[in-house]
């Protein structure tokens, strides 16, 4: 597959989008010129490797699909700085994250084993998730953003029966 790999950036380099839709592939020149002459060299190889090609532009697309779902539900609760306070609060767990991110990194440019792929980033989430509760359990925040009480820290939230409401945020 890194062959493939290879030929789709080489393509895409020479001013390419390439799509697939079903069975097939979609090259369309969006550079501002025409072609590059060596472009039909690579058009013929993408032609001659169509399965390995699709098979290739379909893991792909899995892949990031997987990955954009991790990073929603990450981003949902990830406070400024959490990242900066586990570096040097917990280094051994920012370098597990860093490992992780490294195996990500790695099966996606092999783009072949969509599986691994997801298992690799179920274990960087679970690794980002401790961050945030880490970072949380530091600033005393509570994980639940509905509850009007903070049992973790037996506070009522900012502004919470402090009579400010409305002066600080807008008519409610």
């Amino acid at each position: 597959m890194n062959n493939i790999q290879k030929l789709i950036h080489t393509i895409q380099y020479l001013g390419y989008r390439v799509l697939l839709e079903g069975d097939k592939i979609k090259l369309k020149f969006i550079g501002k010129d025409d072609p590059p002459k060596e472009a039909s060299t690579i058009i013929n190889e993408v032609k001659q490797n169509k399965d390995m090609v699709i098979e290739y532009l379909r893991n792909i697309s899995q892949m990031d699909e997987i990955f954009q779902q991790a990073v929603n539900k990450i981003n949902e609760g990830y406070p400024d700085l959490t990242i900066r306070y586990i570096s040097k609060t917990f280094p051994k767990l920012y370098k597990k994250a860093l490992i992780d991110e490294d195996k990500i990194n790695t099966l996606w440019n092999e783009g072949k084993d969509v599986k691994a792929f997801e298992k690799a980033v179920n274990e960087w989430r679970k690794t980002q998730m401790k961050f945030i509760k880490l970072f949380h359990a530091k600033k005393n925040i509570d994980d639940k953003k509905d509850k009007e009480y903070n049992p973790s820290n037996r506070k009522p939230d900012p502004c919470q029966g402090l009579g400010k409401e409305e002066k600080e945020h807008g008519t409610v």
